[in-house]
């Protein structure tokens, strides 16, 4: 039997991943959920990807939910934080904003005998830090969601995936040199130093998920980290050059010059308790997953980006 796999968020960078892996391998079939299946990307990849069915879904209605996830062995389940309707939510305080559609992606699940979900998910910060950083609510709602499933494993069982630190965010972080007007720096508030467990999320995700599917009875309750590895903040400038011969620099800003303070909590945590705790056990048995993960030389390699354009 052809197991159908439920992809939530399919036309973002996760999502996006592990529809493009599980579409390759040709083991599954597939239904993309999206909030909006008839744009013009979504016309893009029902071309790319043939014989996926796209259907509507809204996260937060579970009863509409319940109707796409009819059928479906797997649920690939992921919630975003930093999309403006839950952004609006928080900012009129309600903090679960998050939280709850990732609890709804749960119970239509379960409601709609599903098998196995797997969820995106990552450390809380407020434990990793023991108390001391209690605001990085993408962190917090995230995990929330993850201690939700594992409270319902008795009714369907449950896989979790973290992903690392996105290398994409470097581009973000970029800007060329207000000095010479030519250096490209690399603008983050880690110090230089950090050691961070990078991924390249749209071409990683997906690989570690399909690892996730193909061994489900190891992986079955317990976390797997989408990353090849620890890296230096600043090596992510330094592979730049390597990669287009421009010159690039690392540059630590301060904590609350991000605008933010659950962004500032985060980072000022990462700086302290690391990411993923430091935890390193991960990276041997990442070996035996059937993928090379991105590197910082490979990403800019791949990525094909000159740098920031002049403002």
């Amino acid at each position: 039997m052809v197991k159908l796999v439920a992809i939530v968020g399919a036309t973002g960078l996760q999502g996006g991943s592990v529809l493009e892996t599980l579409h390759a391998r040709g083991k599954y079939r597939l239904r993309a959920l999206t909030r909006n299946p008839d744009s013009k990307h979504v016309a893009s990849l029902k071309a790319k990807y043939p014989g996926v069915e796209w259907v509507h879904a809204d996260l937060d209605d579970t009863a509409s939910l319940g109707k796409v996830f009819q059928g479906a062995d797997i649920v690939f389940g992921v919630t975003q934080f930093f999309q403006k309707d839950i952004m609006e939510r928080v900012e009129q305080g309600d903090e679960d904003a998050e939280f709850n559609q990732g609890k709804n992606i749960i119970d239509a699940a379960i409601a709609a005998g599903v098998d196995s979900i797997v969820l995106s998910s990552i450390d809380s910060m407020k434990q990793l830090s023991h108390g001391k950083y209690t605001g990085v609510l993408h962190f917090e709602g995230k995990h929330k969601v993850e201690e939700y499933l594992t409270s319902q494993l008795d009714r369907v069982k449950g896989y979790f995936i973290y992903l690392g630190f996105y290398m994409e965010n470097f581009v973000d972080f970029s800007r060329i040199s207000p000095e010479d007007n030519k250096t490209i720096e690399f603008t983050v508030p880690l110090k230089p130093t950090t050691k961070l467990p990078l991924v390249d999320t749209a071409n990683d995700t997906g690989p570690v998920v399909a690892y996730i599917l193909e061994h489900p009875e190891e992986c079955l309750g317990t976390v797997v980290e989408a990353s090849g590895g620890y890296y230096e903040a600043q090596d992510m400038a330094k592979a730049f050059t390597e990669v287009t011969g421009k010159p690039a620099r690392y540059v630590q800003i301060p904590y609350d010059s991000v605008g933010s303070d659950e962004l500032s909590q985060m980072f000022q945590g990462q700086d302290e308790f690391g990411y993923y705790g430091g935890r390193t056990d991960f990276i041997e048995r990442n070996k035996e997953i059937n993928h090379t993960f991105t590197t910082p030389i490979s990403f800019w390699r791949s990525r094909g980006w000159a740098g920031p354009s002049p403002k």
